[in-house]
Parts: structure tokens; C-alpha cells; sequence
């Protein structure tokens, strides 16, 4: 995970850099890329957030998987000492039970992606963090008003947090995993019932997101709204992914 963390930095050093150094090039960069958001709006979208939904859950699989083989070793360290106590009495059994633990230790360090799981996340980003939220945001919630002022903004932020995240936002995501995984509506919905009792999910995005909304209804352009909340989402989507993934 630092080597992942150390290549992002790095990486963002060098474009900062090689942008500092083409100063002619970054408006024309930066127009091309508006001007692809502005006329393509759900292209956009679900290039954006199929590609941070997979990649979040695979940061999540990794950081479950690390935890995983952290405890197994442990385990098997323990197992280890004890079987060296009683090695004292029977030899054959250290020389043996050496082997077994080398093994398992060996295997416990193998990380293998869920590619359902990863697929699942794809889904959901791609057609509903991307192609519903760009409908939801610029065409729905625009009909309470189009302004930036604190009434309207507060109005908009509590739609979507009260309204939407509740009751489609993340029901949607336990209803992908559901049907990826054959289980029926009620099963997911239950689920999701027990995620919102006893893990706070619910509270959890509230207290991501009602800032994030804030910003994303009274400063951020209309075609990067879903952009935006991509970004921000991605920290969600490693939580979102760990909960599911336990649920």
C-alpha cells in the first residue's frame, strides 16, 4: 500500500511538473477536456465513475486482503510456537509442521481480486454514481432552482441527502451486489437494513457528503458537478466496498 501511495505521488509530482514547463499547453488541455464533459455529458460520467468505482474496490480488496493475511500469519506464528514446544517430544513432527507453516504462510501472501466484486462496483459507478447522478443533478434537482444562493443549495443538499441517498443511492449498490450474487430484492433490502442499524452507513455518507453537496450545488460547474463527487466518492467507495464486503 505505501509502494501504490508512494507511485501517486509521484505521478502527480510529474504532471504538476511537466505542466509547469508547458505553461501554453495546460488552457488548451483544460478547454479539451471541459469542452468533452460539456457535450458529452453521460459519456462523461460513466467513464469516470465505472473507472473510480473499480479502481476504489480494489484499493478496498487490498486493504481487506493485507488485513486478512496480517492476522493469518499471526495465527499461524501462534501454531507455530506451540507445535515447536511439543517438537521436544516428537522431531518428526517439528520437521514435518516446519513445511505445513512455510507453506501457508507462503500462500496467505497471494492477493486475488473478486472480479465479481469488481465488476459489481464497475456497474454501479459507471451507470449510477455517473448516468443517474448526471440526469439527477443537472436535470432534476435543477427544477427547485437554478441559482447558488443558500436557500436554494440547502434545498437541493437536503433532496439529495434525505431523499435520494436513502432510499436509491445506496439501496442501489446492496441491489447490484444482490443480483451479481443471485440473491432477491428483499435479501439485499434487508442487508441494507442491517448495514444502516449497525454499521452507521447512512451517517457515514451523511457525513462525507452534505458538505461535498454543498460545494458541488453553489461553487462547481454544471458539467463537472459528477466529476466532482467522483472524486470525493472515492474515499466513499473504499468505505461502501469494506461494508459490503462484510455484509
Amino acid at each position: 500500500m505505501t509502494r501504490l501511495l508512494k507511485v501517486v505521488f509521484i505521478t502527480m509530482m510529474l504532471i504538476g511538473t511537466a505542466s509547469s514547463m508547458h505553461p501554453y499547453h495546460r488552457p488548451s488541455v483544460t478547454s479539451a477536456i471541459s469542452n468533452f464533459y460539456r457535450k458529452n455529458p453521460f459519456k462523461g460520467a460513466f467513464l469516470t465513475c465505472s473507472i473510480k468505482g473499480c479502481t476504489a474496490d480494489l484499493v478496498a480488496q487490498y486493504i481487506a486482503a493485507s488485513k486478512a493475511n496480517d492476522q493469518h500469519d499471526e495465527n499461524v506464528k501462534h501454531q507455530q510456537d506451540y507445535d515447536n514446544a511439543l517438537s521436544r517430544l516428537n522431531p518428526l513432527k517439528k520437521a514435518r509442521g516446519g513445511d505445513m507453516h512455510d507453506t501457508a504462510i507462503a500462500n496467505s501472501k497471494k492477493f486475488k481480486i473478486d472480479l465479481r466484486r469488481s465488476a459489481m462496483f464497475l456497474i454501479y459507478g459507471g451507470l449510477y454514481q455517473g448516468c443517474a447522478n448526471e440526469f439527477l443533478y443537472n436535470s432534476v434537482l435543477p427544477r427547485l432552482g437554478t441559482g447558488t444562493d443558500w436557500r436554494t443549495v440547502g434545498k437541493k443538499v437536503a433532496v439529495d441527502a434525505f431523499g435520494i441517498v436513502p432510499f436509491v443511492c445506496i439501496p442501489m449498490a446492496y441491489l447490484v451486489k444482490g443480483l451479481l450474487l443471485r440473491r432477491s430484492v428483499r435479501d439485499s433490502y434487508s442487508n441494507y437494513w442491517s448495514d444502516v442499524v449497525n454499521k452507521g452507513v447512512l451517517f457515514k455518507n451523511w457525513m462525507i457528503f452534505i458538505p461535498v453537496q454543498c460545494l458541488t450545488f453553489s461553487v462547481i460547474p454544471q458539467h463537472f458537478r459528477v466529476s466532482f463527487v467522483a472524486c470525493v466518492s472515492f474515499f466513499w467507495m473504499i468505505i461502501l466496498s469494506c461494508i459490503l464486503s462484510s455484509s
